[in-house]
């Protein structure tokens, strides 16, 4: 799993603000970073609890993290994911409950979105030339988007609860990158309450989970950036309690033949990219790896169709279209208590 080759997108960098409080206000803030998963993690965590040490949090951070990683990297050989796409199909092929769950998280999203978030995509946005190992920039032929669609569908998994198993009914390939980050982000959150760490903020390439207030009078902040590829500035400045946000882009990875312009979002229903004007979608939910999914899920359905799905489900979702020169934003009501404005 490398994020900053992501497979269906590239996420928008989403910058962390400890804001809005003064000197004697400010609460003592303990931080760890490092590299994970092909990106960068920060976690800030306020108060440390007395049973615990800055060395003990590191090691169960990084534990977290570590397991994510081994189970759900497409980079690793011996990876669970990695195995289970070198299964026969029709072999029935155990995996860890993570791997499990996360999977079908995947398929449950893949069904409310209409087929928009798609974990078998993978061959499609490879010969597009987005996946990892890249291409000439041209369009396919169309016998060529034929032998890749055969090889795309999420309706090719069937999972057995009971036997925590996985059966691929077709050749797929499996790609967690749009939703693995965003379960690590999960894992970590709750290693640190099971520490007794309750005011905290864990961010992993871009996805984000807050816990309670950074202190009694200020919430955690978050800005989710401008969509300009030139420059890097705040948009929209978010208030997050209790929450977790992910936010997904669609305009720094692109290339362009005789004029057009091909986005490295694949759109799953039709193997094509996407051409409709959102540019940004920011998607706010109890569970980081729900909103990881469906911040990739909103970027394939568009402004419209979105937010008539975010709305059918109650989701929390802040989008950014195209508006002549210049960006409009939208957001679903659930979305409205957490503007900071």
């Amino acid at each position: 799993m490398k994020p900053l080759q992501p497979v269906i997108i590239s996420l928008v960098w989403i910058s962390l603000l400890i804001t809005g409080c003064s000197r004697s206000e400010a609460p003592d803030l303990l931080e760890f970073s490092g590299r994970t998963m092909g990106t960068w993690y920060t976690v800030k965590v306020v108060d440390l609890p007395p049973t615990s040490t800055a060395q003990a949090l590191a090691a169960v951070i990084e534990a977290e993290l570590n397991n994510v990683n081994s189970k759900m990297s497409t980079y690793k050989a011996d990876s669970e994911l990695s195995r289970l796409n070198q299964a026969a199909v029709g072999e029935p092929f155990p995996v860890s409950r993570d791997t499990f769950e996360v999977i079908s998280r995947s398929l449950d999203i893949w069904r409310l979105s209409q087929g928009a978030f798609d974990i078998t995509i993978g061959p499609l946005v490879n010969l597009w030339g987005f996946g990892p190992n890249g291409s000439p920039d041209r369009v396919p032929t169309r016998s060529e988007m034929k032998q890749a669609w055969n090889r795309v569908g999420s309706d090719g998994l069937t999972l057995h609860m009971d036997d925590l198993e996985l059966v691929k009914r077709k050749d797929l390939y499996v790609d967690l990158s749009a939703i693995a980050k965003g379960y690590a982000v999960d894992r970590v959150a709750e290693a640190l309450e099971n520490q007794g760490v309750r005011r905290y903020l864990v961010e992993v390439g871009g996805e984000i989970r807050a816990g309670n207030s950074k202190s009694p009078t200020h919430s955690w902040q978050v800005a989710v950036e401008e969509p300009v590829s030139s420059k890097r500035e705040v948009h929209k400045v978010i208030k997050l309690d209790n929450s977790a946000m992910a936010t997904s882009g669609d305009y720094r990875n692109y290339f362009e033949v005789e004029g057009k312009r091909y986005s490295h979002t694949i759109d799953p229903r039709d193997g094509k990219p996407i051409s409709h004007d959102l540019v940004s979608a920011t998607v706010i939910m109890p569970s980081c790896a729900d909103a990881d999914a469906w911040a990739t899920a909103m970027m394939v359905l568009g402004p419209d169709l979105g937010l008539q799905i975010a709305e059918a489900n109650n989701l929390a979702v802040y989008m950014i279209v195209k508006a002549g020169s210049g960006f409009d934003s939208r957001y679903s009501p659930a979305f409205g208590r957490y503007i900071n404005e």
